[in-house]
């Protein structure tokens, strides 16, 4: 237990289920860890139950006013001074063994991570794993570009080493940060993934009572949301290449495969089907979707769509 894991919590409003994320991380196998929590000035009783909880040393820093969750991680992320970094949610339970399993298994990779079972409000099994949920492939990775349409490494489910943190700031808007760090951590080494649930990973749930909006039926109507619906991934897609084309660990070959993606993009209004991007796509269609357990060749037709075509024919 040589290497020193740094536990980071980001909390917000999360006395309800606190107190049991904090006992699974005191009964920790591996016990050489720090744990750091920064408050996003909370409004219950967060702060007051991590004051008194003297079972574990908590390095506790208190925002003085609300960063929101991204800017928040990001801040507390800089603190850590561990070998290693473990990012943790307030509403979680890590089964005894995460982190002595993650360190043990990590050997010369930069990133590891495990999968999840989903649990209720009260902890109870809902006999599902977070892989299961989102019908996705967990993998392996050595290529940004598998976090590009999809992800399968959780923060929550993730310990990597500490020089990927020179490589991960700041957040991007458009990729979420836990892909953000597992697409840095796959280009300067390589993402590993454990077939093991090493959390119980609360899922909440949320009374829409008083606000249940009645379908829209009219076929004017649902073709325009389709329409809406495609310009806006098409949008979020080509900002996410830009925040890739930056990354500082970028890979030539991986650039290059970006680069070009970009171009195909940016000439979404003017077609109604590219069979040049279609083949590009096509060509690498096992890197660019290795994580989605959909038709990768029907999803690089569907990619290839311009908003022309998708304009007369929106629900291809």
């Amino acid at each position: 237990m040589s290497k020193l894991i740094s536990i980071c919590m980001a909390t917000y409003n999360g006395e309800k289920y606190l107190k049991e994320q904090l006992d699974s991380i005191k009964n920790q196998t591996y016990t050489n860890f720090e744990l750091i929590i920064q408050d996003d000035c909370s409004s219950d009783k967060t702060v007051e139950i991590l004051q008194n909880y003297d079972d574990i040393d908590i390095k506790l820093y208190q925002n003085e006013k609300n960063l929101g969750y991204i800017k928040n991680f990001e801040s507390l992320l800089k603190k850590s001074s561990g070998d290693y970094i473990a990012i943790c949610d307030q509403d979680d339970i890590w089964e005894g063994d995460k982190l002595e399993i993650l360190i043990n298994t990590i050997d010369k990779n930069t990133l590891i991570y495990s999968d999840s079972l989903l649990v209720d409000e009260n902890g109870n099994s809902l006999n599902k794993t977070l892989s299961q949920k989102l019908k996705n492939n967990f993998i392996n990775s050595n290529s940004a570009l598998n976090f590009l349409y999809d992800n399968s490494v959780s923060a929550h489910a993730m310990l990597f080493k500490k020089e990927l943190l020179d490589y991960i700031f700041p957040f991007p808007k458009t990729i979420y940060f836990d892909a953000w760090i597992a697409a840095n951590g796959a280009n300067l080494g390589l993402v590993k993934y454990v077939d093991k649930t090493l959390i119980r990973y609360r899922q909440h749930t949320t009374n829409t009572l008083g606000n249940v909006q009645k379908k829209d039926t009219k076929l004017t109507n649902k073709i325009q949301n389709k329409v809406q619906k495609k310009e806006q991934e098409v949008e979020n897609t080509l900002e996410k290449i830009k925040e890739m084309i930056n990354l500082k660990s970028i890979k030539k070959e991986d650039l290059e495969i970006l680069l070009k993606l970009q171009t195909y993009y940016e000439g979404f209004d003017k077609r109604y089907f590219s069979f040049e991007m279609f083949s590009f796509l096509n060509k690498y269609k096992n890197k660019l979707f290795s994580i989605t357990t959909k038709n990768r060749f029907s999803l690089c037709l569907k990619k290839s769509i311009g908003k022309k075509l998708y304009r007369v024919v929106p629900f291809l």
